[in-house]
């Protein structure tokens, strides 16, 4: 399988402009990186639909590995990125993208998961929700949505999977869920549900009604740093949605729990974009309600600080070295092919779809956050 062609991707005008902005030693804006950043992932799309797993600097090889919840993870960004952009090459991959999620499938009950090679034992709840993500963002209108079989076959694939108790198993055949897909599922119905109003069928409905009730209750009394930003980021929806202040106490609640227990100090080793994504996604929240003015304010100063971290992660144009401290780097040829790429750590020289999916995702949600600042302030 072989990359797309380069220029028809990211014209060399716009490449050529990028590398001089850096090499003038300009501050390279938000803006630019969040471009930067998705360029990348359409250059790592491959003639298949799905995209280059990860690539390691050190071998200067593309790992053997591959994971269908990070493949779909990465059209979920695109599609994000679309949003905010309305480009047409973001969805044109998304299209792309759904094309090889439907060769990677398996029929389950009334519908299908997603399943890397269309083996069961590779079925994964989690990479289902993320597709019907990627679907939700990508569509024009409501009409679109409700005549698209491929994402009610999804939809109808996670159903069969949700127990009594509104949690979901992480795949089919086992009773064992996942802080995980239990997060990401919940995203996505509660998504769903924020696009269609009152025009979402009862089943879907219930099922979601089911899972906010479990949610709110099992991860206050079981923390979990997987559930986190997706659950985070459901609640949120879910909050402005309903605007019930259910959704307002967990994400409190959550977002304590995380700067207490979960994450109580900030890893300058680490790609923590996936973190911000849940963090910001409270905070919007927070800042809306009343009496959270204290929290908000630590959580936005913690992520600013993550993402001042998380940005040295990005390889930015004609970049030839991955810095680890004054005296020890790494020089490698390939490092110019990724830029807008996002490392998996500081000592990790390796990037994987899924930090730059994160990231991404992390810096199109911190532009809306300022954004919507400023326009406040004026």
């Amino acid at each position: 399988m072989l990359w797309k062609p380069f220029p028809a991707i990211l014209s060399r005008l716009s490449l050529l402009l990028m590398v001089f902005c850096f090499n003038a030693g300009a501050e390279i804006d938000a803006n630019t990186r969040i471009e930067l950043a998705a360029e990348q992932l359409l250059r790592m799309q491959l003639d298949s639909g799905l995209f280059v797993y990860e690539h390691d600097f050190l071998s200067g090889a593309d790992s053997l590995h591959d994971n269908i919840v990070r493949q779909a993870g990465a059209a979920f960004a695109l599609a994000e990125y679309f949003q905010y952009s309305k480009k047409a090459a973001a969805h044109r991959a998304i299209d792309r993208a759904r094309k090889a999620f439907e060769r990677n499938v398996i029929e389950w009950r009334e519908g299908k998961l997603l399943a890397l090679g269309g083996k069961q034992d590779q079925a994964k709840a989690g990479a289902t929700a993320l597709a019907v993500l990627a679907a939700l963002h990508s569509a024009a209108d409501e009409q679109e949505l409700k005549s698209d079989r491929q994402l009610r076959a999804w939809l109808n694939g996670l159903l069969a999977l949700q127990q009594q108790n509104g949690g979901f198993a992480s795949k089919p055949g086992s009773n064992l869920q996942s802080a995980y897909s239990n997060g990401e599922i919940w995203l996505a119905l509660a998504v769903l549900q924020d696009k269609l109003g009152s025009g979402m069928d009862a089943t879907l409905t219930k099922a979601l009604q089911l899972a906010d009730n479990r949610f709110l209750q099992f991860y206050i009394a079981n923390p979990d740093i997987g559930f986190f930003h997706w659950g985070m980021m459901a609640a949120a929806t879910r909050y402005w949605s309903t605007r019930d202040a259910r959704f307002s106490r967990f994400i409190a609640e959550q977002v304590r729990l995380f700067l207490k227990e979960l994450r109580p100090k900030t890893n300058h080793k680490s790609n923590s974009c996936y973190s911000v994504e849940g963090l910001l996604a409270g905070l919007a929240v927070l800042e809306a309600e009343k009496d959270y003015d204290q929290l908000s304010r630590q959580v936005s100063l913690r992520v600013d600080k993550e993402m001042k971290k998380n940005l040295r992660l990005q390889i930015l144009p004609d970049q030839k070295r991955i810095q680890f401290s004054k005296k020890h780097y790494l020089k490698s040829p390939d490092i110019a092919q990724y830029p807008g790429a996002f490392l998996n750590g500081k000592y990790r020289p390796k990037t994987r779809i899924d930090a730059t999916q994160h990231c991404l995702s992390a810096m199109i949600k911190d532009q809306a956050r300022k954004r919507e600042s400023a326009s406040g302030n004026q």
